[in-house]
C-alpha cells in the first residue's frame, strides 16, 4: 500500500487539516507561542508560515520525519518520539501540537513529557480533532475507530484531552471544542482548540507568559 500511504493519504490530510478554515485556526492558536518553541508532531511543517514574524527558529520532534515545507522560520529536527523525548527538564517557553495527539501510542506519557520539559510558566498549545459532543456520534466513532486507526496510522478519533493534560500537572486555560470542517464530519469534525500552562510557583524566579 505505498502508493497510498506515500501518496493518497497525505493528499487527503493536506485537504483535511491544511484547508483555509483549518490554517486560520492554527495561525490564531500560534500567535499565543513564543520563547524557546518545541513542536511536537511536525510532519511536513504545515504551521511554519503561520508562527507570528517574530518567531525565527523552533525545535521540533517528529517519529517518522519528511521534508519540511520552505519557511523562514529556521527548524532544528529531531527524529524521535514525543514520548520519549532527550531534552533537559524545564527549558521550553512553548510546546505546540497541531494534529498529533490523535496518533501518539501513549498520550498519557506524552502529556508527561509536555509537562516535563515546559519551563514553570511555561505553555502547551494544543489543535486536535477528538471524540464527539453528542451521544449518537460518540457511538459511531467508536464504531469506526478500529478501522479509521488501520487506514490513518494509528489516528484515533474516539480521544478527549482535557484529563490526559490535566494529569500531566498542566492547568488549561482555554478550550474549545466545536465543530470544524474536517471529514468525514461525523467521524473526524470535533476539534479541540486549547491552552494549557505549567504552574510558575515550580521553580521561583521564572517569568510567566502573562495566563
Amino acid at each position: 500500500m505505498g502508493w497510498y500511504q506515500d501518496i493518497i493519504f497525505p493528499k487527503l490530510m493536506h485537504w483535511n487539516i491544511g484547508k483555509k478554515s483549518i490554517l486560520k485556526k492554527r495561525a490564531a492558536l500560534l500567535k499565543h507561542a513564543y520563547g524557546n518553541i518545541l513542536e511536537i508532531g511536525i510532519g511536513e511543517g504545515t504551521n511554519l508560515s503561520l508562527y507570528p514574524t517574530e518567531i525565527t527558529h523552533i525545535t521540533a520532534v517528529e517519529a517518522y520525519p519528511r521534508k519540511l515545507q520552505n519557511s523562514v522560520v529556521d527548524v532544528t529536527l529531531f527524529a524521535e518520539s514525543a514520548g520519549a523525548l532527550h531534552f533537559d527538564d524545564n527549558i521550553f517557553d512553548t510546546v505546540v501540537s497541531t494534529f498529533s495527539l490523535c496518533s501518539v501510542d501513549n498520550l498519557e506519557q506524552v502529556c508527561a513529557e509536555v509537562y516535563r520539559v515546559l519551563k514553570p510558566g511555561g505553555i502547551f498549545l494544543f489543535l486536535e480533532h477528538g471524540s464527539a459532543n453528542s451521544k449518537l456520534f460518540k457511538k459511531i466513532q467508536h464504531l469506526f475507530n478500529p478501522l479509521y486507526n488501520k487506514y490513518a496510522y494509528g489516528c484515533n478519533i474516539i480521544r478527549s484531552y482535557q484529563d490526559n493534560i490535566r494529569k500531566s500537572g498542566l492547568d488549561i486555560v482555554y478550550l474549545k471544542i466545536n465543530h470544524a470542517p474536517i471529514y468525514p464530519r461525523f467521524l473526524t469534525g470535533y476539534v479541540y482548540e486549547g491552552i494549557a500552562k505549567k504552574n510558575s510557583q515550580e521553580k521561583k524566579g521564572e517569568k510567566s507568559s502573562g495566563f
